[in-house]
């Protein structure tokens, strides 16, 4: 669902801080010539585009999903119960910050 008949300053700071709520796409400005205002809706083709969320929401979804990716393929890593999640590799902290390019 766009938002319609915006001012220019206001469409701008809603595509700079918001995101689509359906695919957390980029939205962007629309030119509405007969109104002359702006309509801002998702930039992402075939996307519904029924609301809109904060950055913040999305990084913060994004992290937590992140956390729980890893701590499931770490627990199923480590019971053997999955094959292709491969088990975690135990390494001194001198071989990995080698691998990272610092002495």
């Amino acid at each position: 669902m766009p938002i319609t008949n915006l001012e220019p300053t206001e469409a701008e700071k809603i595509v700079r801080k918001r995101r689509c709520s359906d695919c957390w796409g980029v939205l962007t400005a629309f030119d509405e010539p007969e109104s002359r205002t702006i309509s801002v809706s998702c930039g992402t083709p075939g996307c519904p585009c029924r609301g809109h969320v904060s950055m913040e929401f999305v990084e913060i979804s994004l992290a937590e999903s992140r956390a729980k990716r890893w701590e499931a393929e770490h627990a199923l890593g480590e019971s053997g119960a999955v094959e292709w999640i491969p088990k975690p590799v135990r390494r001194a902290s001198h071989d990995a910050l080698a691998d990272l390019g610092f002495q």
